[in-house]
């Protein structure tokens, strides 16, 4: 891996390096992601002595093992028959679409390929780290997105923010780049986090690249089987894996995990109207402060042109609803962004690049990072926002 006087990485490694000393490694499935604590962590331990004490139960009483081994030889059959009935009434799905796209990214040469497993390292406040960062900077650059802006595809130094990071500093400007990614999150949720950054200066710069998770909330049903799937995602792994084997699992994916997708018009408005406000009130905030507030629209697969073989056949594993609603709700949006002074459309970003770095419709390689590092330096540099 090498920069270019920039400080933007030039080539395209064939795994991304890992870092030593890293806190987790990171390898999310490739969907619209939920991430919060889960409780499987603090029930384990019950679920264990529970076990334990029905095995001493069961197996220390032949009449109680009578009665267990009947039931279970019940509950097989019901579930035998139970999926027999499924396999009738419902067609296969793309619940496990996800290990499909990675089997399919894997096998082709023109595309980012298979995806490595890399440490991602955390600060002191719990944030995605940014390397290279100045100890003395003059003014902020605060990144507000999700999963993209995370960047849990990459390595520390390979994230949008870092590769930013580095080219502020070869540029002769001393400003400090913060990475406030986290998967999942919307506008309206990374506003709350900006609502307790309470040390703005006029010298800083909040940037919002959104639109993915944004035009999810348009599709996405977020219910109260979604909100015990977030408090158990180990329950969403699991079900994913297995809807390859069962059609119960497949529908049981696709209805909690996947959200049960579900498009309306009024909820194609509902969701550019949470985008409006959101951003209105991110403006409000950093205002307050005399910083500067900058809301882009991100790329994803759909606003890619012209797309090249590979992002045509990912495209069409999502099947047919996902690019139409996507399209729509970025068209509305777009709107909302540009009625904002300083504001961007990354939309375009990835138009120049002759190998597709889409792991899946939105997430990126290191390349993809690169174009919205450059994208959003030009964009401050432009505006005369860098110091």
């Amino acid at each position: 891996m090498i920069e270019d006087k920039t400080g933007f990485l030039v080539n395209t490694p064939e795994g991304s390096p890992e870092i030593k000393g890293g806190s987790k490694i990171f390898n999310d499935p490739y969907m619209i992601q939920v991430e919060s604590d889960s409780l499987v962590t603090s029930a384990t331990r019950l679920i264990l002595i529970g076990f334990i004490f029905l095995v001493f139960l069961v197996f220390g009483n032949p009449k109680i093992f009578r009665i267990a081994a009947i039931n279970v030889f019940i509950f097989l059959v019901f579930f035998a028959l139970t999926e027999i009935g499924f396999r009738f009434i419902s067609d296969p799905q793309d619940s496990s679409q996800y290990e499909a796209i990675e089997l399919f990214r894997n096998d082709r040469i023109d595309g980012p390929g298979k995806r490595s497993d890399v440490e991602i390292h955390s600060d002191k406040f719990g944030q995605r780290v940014t390397t290279d960062q100045p100890e003395s900077p003059r003014g902020r650059i605060l990144i507000f997105g999700g999963s993209t802006t995370f960047c849990g595809e990459v390595a520390d130094n390979e994230t949008y923010p870092s590769q930013l990071q580095r080219s502020v500093i070869a540029a002769g400007f001393n400003m400090r780049v913060e990475n406030y990614g986290k998967s999942a999150a919307t506008a309206t949720d990374r506003v709350e986090i900006l609502r307790g950054i309470t040390d703005l200066k006029s010298n800083d710069i909040v940037i919002f690249y959104v639109g993915v998770n944004e035009a999810g909330v348009g599709f996405m049903q977020r219910d109260v089987p979604v909100q015990l799937i977030r408090k158990l995602p180990e329950l969403s792994t699991a079900l994913q894996k297995a809807s390859s084997y069962s059609r119960i699992a497949d529908v049981l994916f696709r209805n909690l995990v996947f959200g049960g997708v579900s498009v309306t018009d009024e909820s194609k408005d509902n969701a550019v109207a949470q985008f409006d406000m959101a951003l209105r009130e991110a403006e409000t905030l950093t205002q307050r402060s005399g910083a500067r507030f900058v809301p882009i629209l991100q790329a994803n697969l759909f606003t890619k042109t012209p797309r090249s073989e590979y992002d045509r056949d990912l495209g069409s594993m999502y099947g047919s609803e996902l690019e139409p609603v996507v399209v729509d709700l970025y068209a509305r949006m777009i709107g909302v962004v540009k009625s904002f002074e300083l504001s961007g459309d990354a939309t375009d970003v990835m138009n120049s690049l002759k190998v597709s770095p889409y792991f899946d419709w939105h997430h990126v390689d290191v390349n993809g990072n690169r174009q919205i590092a450059r994208y959003i330096f030009d964009l401050l540099l432009d505006r005369n926002l860098l110091k």
